[in-house]
């Protein structure tokens, strides 16, 4: 991996880390760890995907001007991409508990 790929994989994992530790704070439960360095290891993974799946993007921009916009709207994604995979499992969890309590009511 070139060196200058080492900037957008640490910028992006950040926002990742950066994205798991608001929707802690959004979600009002208390502290689970567990839970918590999952959402950190996805953001982190999920940024580390994007690094090398835009490596030619961001070797070849023509100023460092575009480089770190490229930076900037692939960190923007990975907050982005994980709020969305928190609310598809707070929807699958509570679609879970409404079959339950309905299963319970027969």
């Amino acid at each position: 991996m070139e060196t200058i790929l080492l900037i957008p994989v640490l910028v992006l994992s950040a926002a990742g880390a950066f994205s798991a530790f608001m929707g802690w704070l959004k979600s009002g439960e208390a502290f689970e760890a567990k839970k918590f360095v999952l959402g950190v290891v996805t953001g982190v993974l999920g940024g580390i995907a994007l690094t090398i799946a835009n490596a030619s993007g961001l070797m070849s921009g023509a100023t460092e001007t575009e480089q770190w916009i490229l930076i900037g709207s692939l960190a923007l994604s990975i907050i982005g991409v994980d709020s969305l995979r928190t609310a598809i499992s707070g929807a699958v969890a509570n679609r879970v508990v409404e079959e339950q309590v309905k299963a319970e009511v027969k």
